[in-house]
């Protein structure tokens, strides 16, 4: 089991993870690790959560929080010392005052850090719902609920299924023909999806509230891109390359202005 690992082991593993063994200490962990499958699970876990910290969004200390600490550490020290001792008071106070302001900062940072991770997973869940849409349709009859190559009948079939209807441009002019839309449920609720075809592909255009961050990425094969405007987050899913989304993005981007409303 993995927990059985001994406390000389982890230490040597994390060393090993941060390149501080020497070359003979080196090549005899790396053939442990070979052997010893435990160690070996214990080693992959290890990289994956540091290459998962490494892809997340640096974290920002609150505004006011480097003045509090500033602030507690310059508190008013004791003023009642006796003689002979006023040194090695003001020199506790401020080792307590120190102490207890880095017991704020690390609390502070790992409750910050924990949150990023927690919205990081949650932003790539919903990653994965768009694209698990995007896969339903294929794997469907047709990958629309609506079948239409006119803007004007897809938009309204949108506004009476759902509170807002995103923008459906007609992009056949930059290669990416209209087919109609369909309505995923991301996160237990109905979301609007656009769906465009190019030379053989199938694009979908998923269209979530405003104000979510999906970062472009790849999942089970077919590219995510996303951009967001006032009224929504786009997000974009098709096996086509990175770059034939980008010009996606940017046709989509330079038909569909915020102030369109028909």
């Amino acid at each position: 089991m993995i927990a059985s690992l001994k406390d000389s082991d982890e230490l040597q593993l994390s060393a090993y993870c941060d390149g501080e063994l020497d070359s003979v200490s080196m090549g005899e962990f790396e053939r442990r690790l070979r052997d010893d499958r435990s160690l070996k699970a214990r080693h992959a876990r290890l990289m994956s959560l540091r290459q998962t910290l490494r892809s997340l969004p640096p974290v920002e200390m609150p505004a006011n929080l480097q003045t509090r600490i500033r602030a507690r550490l310059d508190a008013e020290r004791p003023s009642h010392a006796e003689p002979g001792h006023g040194i090695a008071l003001r020199r506790r106070s401020w080792s307590f005052q120190a102490l207890a302001a880095s017991a704020v900062l690390g609390a502070v940072m790992s409750g910050s850090v924990m949150l990023t991770i927690e919205r990081y997973a949650q932003r790539q869940a919903v990653a994965g719902e768009v694209v698990a849409g995007h896969i339903r349709g294929l794997l469907a009859s047709e990958p629309f609920d609506v079948a239409s190559s006119d803007r004007h009948t897809v938009k309204p079939w949108f506004t009476a299924r759902l509170p807002e209807s995103p923008q459906v441009p007609d992009l056949s002019g930059q290669g990416f023909m209209l087919l109609g839309g369909r309505v995923d449920v991301i996160g237990r609720s109905p979301v609007p999806t656009i769906v465009y075809k190019h030379a053989a592909h199938t694009v979908s255009l998923t269209a979530l509230r405003s104000g979510q961050s999906i970062s472009d990425q790849s999942i089970a094969g077919y590219n995510v891109r996303s951009w967001s405007d006032a009224n929504f987050t786009y997000v974009a899913v098709c096996d086509l390359p990175s770059a034939d989304l980008a010009t996606f993005e940017s046709a989509f981007v330079a038909a569909a202005p915020t102030s369109e409303v028909n």
